[in-house]
């Protein structure tokens, strides 16, 4: 059939044909690695005047990137969300029926992009190109690029697992066709030689990359035709093994969670039983002492009450705690507050590209991912950081802690994201950023 060169409506001649399979490239990377920080960096780099398709997955049920990816300049680009981080799990499951359905538009875009989950084991991604047969004559994986968190990825490979649990982040390396160490600013030259030693004994032959904030020329991550599959195999054998072909008498049962430990069940399961070998069996079971608690909520957030509660969480539980990330509605500011931290690195603020619009609903969205995570007390704690009715009203006199008590007058409640903003009896103007006897009192004359 003759080429069909054709101007698409997003601006750009792409040449498309019958024959041409649709490139796709895979991103996975450990929880807080930077993923999605690299896909804001890819879309709002047009160097490449390509558009994507982008199938974005998450580790919980509320999804934060998606929200954290529509954060630029506007865009055309289109994002399915697929959440309880599914992709992971069964090859037949969510993510065939999403690429189907793209395929049917095919036209309407140059690749795919698919961010996995911080806790995705790539091989079932892969399979689900590989073993799909109409799948894999309509799409190829051009590339896997994985993302490492040079500061914290050495714990992770050298965690001890149970003897049938994967462990993600080597899985993650092994797989790549492309590596990027980020967060390189974060460590000394002597840990990153450290760093690309214990790399490359997982995986001798991808790229190594260095980054910083997931920054990088995206020409080096896309259209590289750098899957390999013989590399692949040699890493893992049995991923070309068809899941139905292996003994009757080897079947995942449907249960209340899936085989993965990852998800309930009949979320990412098929009606059908799913027929595994024993070697898949073994292989590909998560760690079920991770797991991930998140919060949407309609109510404002009281930024202060949220500072003092993660300080003191971190302080106590920053090695359970694999990644923690929000976009949240603070009280008194129209800009939205994004949150993100991993361990005891944390980044936080307003997003001034990113207000909240008129009719747009505000709420807040947070996900705490970590082992032997106490879902309860999480709980308590984040209902705990809800703003609260203040004590004093507009004109209320009251004692400041302005470093030393001084008096003044509130001037205005719920000012810039604090309760209150003070004018002192001097003529100076201070914030009380939490509404506690710690910094506002009522005064007595």
């Amino acid at each position: 059939m003759p080429s069909q060169n054709h101007d698409h409506p997003h601006g750009h001649k792409c040449n498309a044909s019958a024959g041409k399979r649709v490139p796709v490239t895979i991103l996975t990377g450990f929880l807080g690695s930077g993923k999605t920080t690299l896909l804001n960096h890819i879309l709002q780099d047009q160097s490449h005047g390509m558009k994507f398709a982008i199938i974005e997955n998450e580790f919980g049920a509320v999804n934060i990137d998606a929200d954290l990816v529509t954060m630029k300049e506007e865009s055309t680009e289109e994002i399915v969300e697929m959440i309880n981080g599914c992709i992971c799990c069964n090859v037949r499951g969510d993510l065939i029926p999403v690429i189907k359905k793209l395929l049917l538009r095919k036209d309407d875009f140059d690749g795919i992009l698919i961010e996995t989950t911080g806790m995705a084991d790539p091989a079932p991604v892969i399979q689900t190109f590989l073993l799909d047969e109409e799948i894999s004559k309509a799409v190829e994986i051009d590339g896997i690029v994985t993302v490492v968190d040079a500061k914290h990825v050495i714990p992770h490979l050298h965690e001890e697992k149970e003897e049938d649990v994967v462990n993600e982040t080597e899985q993650q390396i092994a797989f790549a066709d492309r590596i990027l160490l980020n967060k390189i600013d974060l460590i000394n030259n002597i840990e990153k030689s450290n760093v690309r030693a214990e790399i490359r004994t997982v995986n001798k032959t991808a790229e190594i990359i260095e980054t910083e904030k997931s920054v990088v020329d995206p020409k080096r991550l896309i259209g590289i035709k750098g899957f390999d599959l013989q590399r692949v195999l040699e890493f893992d054998p049995d991923l070309l093994e068809e899941p139905n072909a292996v003994d009757e008498s080897i079947i995942q049962e449907e249960e209340d969670t899936c085989e993965y430990g990852c998800c309930d069940g009949p979320k990412c399961c098929d009606e059908e039983p799913v027929k595994q070998s024993s070697m898949q069996k073994k292989k590909r079971k998560h760690d079920t002492r991770i797991s991930s608690i998140a919060f949407q909520v309609n109510e404002d957030i009281d930024v202060g009450k949220l500072n003092e509660m993660l300080g003191e969480l971190l302080g106590e539980k920053s090695k359970q705690l694999y990644r923690f990330k929000g976009v949240l509605s603070v009280k008194g500011k129209e800009e939205k507050y994004v949150l993100q931290g991993v361990h005891m690195l944390v980044t936080a603020g307003y997003m001034q590209s990113a207000r909240w619009g008129l009719n747009e609903k505000r709420q807040s969205k947070f996900v705490f991912i970590g082992v032997d995570l106490d879902h309860k007390e999480l709980s308590a704690l984040f209902e705990g950081c809800k703003a609260s009715p203040l004590r004093f009203k507009v004109g209320d006199l009251v004692m400041a802690n302005a470093g030393t008590w001084a008096k003044g007058r509130i001037m205005k409640t719920w000012n810039e994201g604090n309760p209150y903003r003070i004018k002192l009896d001097n003529g100076k103007e201070v914030w009380a950023p939490a509404d506690s006897d710690d910094y506002c009192q009522k005064r007595v004359e």
